[in-house]
């Protein structure tokens, strides 16, 4: 590292490290989830959010906020009296069924897409 000998001295930082400095998209903590390798598979997330809480398979795929309500809105509904909870594990199957989808194509989705609007 140079320094130069002139009063009070001064210093050239070093230079940055190879690859850039920006983190990849996984590490921004950004509002899209990106594709894994190897990806998930949408008929597992189906039989997930199916079957287990109505949620689960968001979580496994990266949609955790998203999971995590969904879960919570099945505990309330079987409280309730069961019936939202068979909405909420159908529709959960269905649009994780498509957001995996979109994930195995190659595409990243957002945290809160539903069905095909991806974005």
């Amino acid at each position: 590292m140079p320094m130069e000998n002139t009063p009070g001295g001064t210093y050239t930082p070093p230079p940055p490290p190879p690859g850039g400095t920006t983190p990849p998209p996984q590490q921004q903590g950004g509002d899209l989830v990106y594709p894994t390798q190897p990806p998930q598979n949408p008929v597992l997330v189906l039989i997930l959010n199916l079957l287990v809480l109505g949620g689960v398979g968001y979580i496994i795929m990266g949609q955790k906020t998203k999971g995590i309500v969904a879960i919570a809105i099945w505990a309330v509904g079987l409280i309730m009296c069961g019936i939202p909870s068979m909405i909420v594990c159908i529709l959960g199957a269905i649009d994780g069924y498509l957001q995996a989808m979109q994930l195995q194509a190659g595409n990243p989705v957002g945290q809160w897409t539903f069905f095909n609007d991806h974005r």
